[in-house]
């Protein structure tokens, strides 16, 4: 199921384009994913080792 998942991921970032409004949809989809695998992200941004908290910044 982890491979799945980020097979998923993966699969979601290579229709990224950059453009935060036109991304917003697939974020929020991947972040979805990344709190099956880790849900401790939820609370604590910084668990999340790959790109950092979805949300910093906006």
């Amino acid at each position: 199921m982890e491979e799945t998942i980020n097979a998923k991921i993966a699969e979601l970032k290579q229709q990224l384009t950059g453009d935060l409004f036109q991304d917003g949809e697939l974020m929020q989809e991947i972040y979805e994913l990344k709190k099956q695998l880790n849900p401790a992200i939820v609370d604590n941004p910084a668990e999340d080792d790959d790109d950092g908290c979805l949300y910093c910044g906006s």
